[in-house]
């Protein structure tokens, strides 16, 4: 039940008790009196002191309530009032003697009487009234008249037998303090709550539970899913058994480098240690955008058609593998650096020169556009900095090799690396200048970056650099201290072999310069997509004896053998059975096509792009690796 008490209301109500209180003890009193003398006061002959403590507030109230409720003191003209006790006895009117109830009536009727004549000359008083304070005194007295009339009405009704007398009394009690009546027909529910309140009170609770529930098993599941990938198990590194060099396998699983999300990379392994996993990723890559870099580069933008991000993560400088099909029935892949940073999740991008002789590097330049499928696997390869492995790098690069040194700087700068980042890039011409405007934009941005370009100037274009290959002088007048830093190359032989005899001058050890020699940037600037031929044996190794005895390969995990001649590697014999090997330069010098020998042995010419943690542990390069006459068992 809603009742809306003011505060003034409840003290009217609360004085109210208080005076129906005193006039009862005061009858009381009377009647004591009268029994005992008039000589001895009420309450045993002792006068009660006044209360030093007793409310201000009663003081003041309980004279006012006692003309309210009966009647007593004087009116408006003076004269002392005959309505005594009107209220309470109408409250007590049950159990008063027939004189009282006469008194009762009597008061009733006059109260009416009375009520009357104050509306009427209240009423002509407000007619009359030129000023605030008369009017204002004319709807005083009108009121109270009016409360009169009411009050009169109402009791001779009841004295009539309208409704009980005493319900006339409370009414005009609530009336007055402004008590809402209880509402009919609630008196059944249960705590004052209707049975909709309850039901809509059950169904939110319900929607609460729920949401709850389901919030607790996403924690769970979360909590699930980051446990699983926290204790995930490395496979075992055991002792190496004793082997010949070079050839004989170990039987021993490889340590397995996580290079599949981009928290690791943060402890990546150093240029040149192994970072394969068990099973690459291989799929098709929408082309979203096809950017023109200078006349003879692009840059392809690729994304997951299924998705809003890529379904593999990388490091900045590894390279995904790319299949096309030329020509109906035949395929060709090829290698190609990522140029985007690891941050960017949503794509990544391709950049690739256009060589006449490159079957990949002309298919892609000529024949794709946007919303192509592409087939790509990977990523592949070791060349990576994240910014853990030293504080400060050089970045050296020469033609497209410029692609991974480009992720590894927009990884660096999306990232706000603190370390000094030294930039060389060498080009033909500023008309083959990749990434200008980007570079000139982060240098402005990014004071720990020092870029330093080195190119002959095209015609027809402003050039304020050097000209010419990047020097010696170059080097010491930029990098300060560069024997203790590390130091990234990538680019044409040429200019890696001249680069390599410029650095060993400057006093750089063999172990502070990491170089990248594989697809596109391992080649001659003229023919960048071309398949690599592989270099000699050296002198002190004999090449493969022509008398060798043909053999057998057998693939574990394709469960495949297939015949393998003695002049015939590996990857080869993978392709002529359907066993799919990844590979990139097929020069010994990628180590994409890096695979596990279990039993049997080879002979490799070229394996510089095998680390010699994975050569020790029995891992082979398939595209250099040939028999010697005895069964092959190859993890592939």
């Amino acid at each position: 039940m809603s009742r809306r008490i003011s505060l003034r209301r409840l003290s009217l109500g609360c004085a109210i008790a208080l005076s129906l209180s005193a006039s009862a003890g005061a009858q009381e009193g009377e009647d004591h009196a009268a029994h005992h003398g008039a000589g001895m006061p009420a309450g045993g002959g002792m006068s009660a002191p006044a209360e030093p403590g007793s409310s201000d507030m009663a003081k003041m109230m309980n004279p006012m309530m006692d003309r309210m409720i009966n009647g007593e003191g004087e009116n408006e003209h003076g004269h002392e009032s005959r309505r005594t006790g009107f209220i309470s006895q109408l409250l007590a009117f049950p159990a008063l003697d027939e004189a009282a109830r006469q008194r009762v009536a009597a008061q009733a009727g006059e109260r009416v009487s009375t009520g009357l004549a104050m509306i009427n000359a209240a009423s002509a008083d407000g007619a009359r009234a030129t000023t605030v304070s008369a009017r204002l005194d004319a709807a005083r007295r009108l009121r109270e008249g009016t409360d009169l009339f009411r009050s009169g009405t109402a009791a001779q009704g009841a004295i009539g037998g309208l409704q009980p007398p005493r319900e006339v009394g409370l009414a005009w009690l609530r009336d007055q303090l402004d008590i809402d009546q209880a509402a009919p027909g609630h008196a059944d529910h249960w705590f004052g709550i209707s049975p909709s309140h309850l039901l809509l009170m059950l169904f939110l609770g319900l929607v609460s539970a729920t949401l709850i529930a389901l919030q607790i098993f996403r924690l769970r599941r979360i909590g699930a899913i980051a446990g699983g990938v926290a204790t995930a198990k490395v496979p075992a590194k055991p002792e190496p058994k004793a082997a010949p060099p070079a050839t004989r396998v170990a039987p021993a699983p490889a340590p397995v480098a996580d290079s599949a999300g981009l928290a690791p990379s943060n402890a990546a392994a150093p240029a040149g240690a192994s970072l394969r996993k068990p099973k690459s990723w291989a799929g098709q890559l929408r082309v979203v955008q096809i950017v023109r870099e200078t006349p003879s580069v692009l840059t392809f933008r690729l994304a997951d058609p299924t998705a809003d991000r890529l379904p593999f993560d990388f490091l900045p400088g590894q390279f995904l593998q790319v299949e096309v099909e030329p020509e109906a029935g035949k395929t060709a892949r090829r290698s190609y650096t990522i140029a985007s940073s690891p941050t960017q999740r949503a794509y990544v991008e391709l950049t690739v020169k256009r060589e006449e002789q490159g079957v990949v590097s002309r298919y892609l330049h000529d024949k794709v556009v946007a919303d192509d499928l592409l087939k790509v696997s990977g990523p592949f390869g070791a060349f990576t900095f994240t910014g853990t492995d030293a504080q400060s790098i050089v970045l050296i690069a020469g033609g497209v090799g410029i692609t991974p040194m480009m992720s590894v700087l927009r990884y660096l700068t999306d990232t706000a690396w603190k370390g000094d980042i030294f930039f060389f890039y060498g080009a033909r011409s500023t008309e083959e200048f990749v990434f200008r405007d980007e570079l000139e934009r982060l240098e402005r941005r990014f004071p720990n970056l020092h870029v330093v370009a080195a190119m002959q100037r095209a015609p027809g274009t402003v050039w304020m650099g050097p000209e010419g290959p990047i020097t010696r002088e170059m080097i010491l007048a930029a990098v300060p201290e560069i024997a203790s830093r590390r130091i990234h190359m990538c680019g044409p032989p040429a200019m890696m072999g001249a680069m390599r005899g410029v650095l060993a001058e400057l006093g750089v050890p063999d172990a502070q310069l990491h170089t990248e020699a594989f697809g596109p940037a391992s080649l001659p600037a003229d023919h960048e997509d071309l398949e690599v031929k592989p270099a000699p044996p050296p002198a002190d190794k004999p090449a493969p004896s022509a008398e060798v005895a043909p053999s057998t390969v057998t693939f574990s995990v394709s469960g495949v053998s297939a015949a393998l001649p003695a002049d015939e590697t590996v990857l080869e014999a993978a392709e002529g059975a359907g066993v799919e090997i990844p590979y990139a330069c097929r020069a010994g010098t990628c180590g994409a096509c890096v695979v596990k020998l279990l039993q049997g042995e080879v002979t490799m010419e070229v394996e510089s792009g095998l680390a010699p943690a994975d050569k020790a542990q029995g891992y082979v390069l398939a595209c250099q690796a040939k028999g010697t006459g005895t069964p092959l068992v190859v993890e592939a």
